[in-house]
């Protein structure tokens, strides 16, 4: 990972900011793209649960029929 440059607050006017390669930025926005995504999809797997449209099975065979 390339080093962070950090501007100070003083010469923003009160916000600190960091500069970091767009690449860098990119993946990061990826990322949070993915963690947003599988939040979500928990979210809607737990509120399915709770609403009883999920059901147990023992094994995989189950699934198939």
């Amino acid at each position: 990972m390339t080093p962070t440059i950090t501007i100070p607050k003083r010469l923003t006017n009160g916000d600190e900011l960091v500069i970091i390669r767009r690449q860098e930025y990119e993946e990061l926005q990826k990322h949070l793209a993915e963690i947003k995504d599988v939040l979500f999809k928990i979210q809607q797997g737990e509120k399915e649960l709770r609403s009883g449209k999920t059901r147990t099975v023992k094994s995989l065979r189950e699934l198939r029929h």
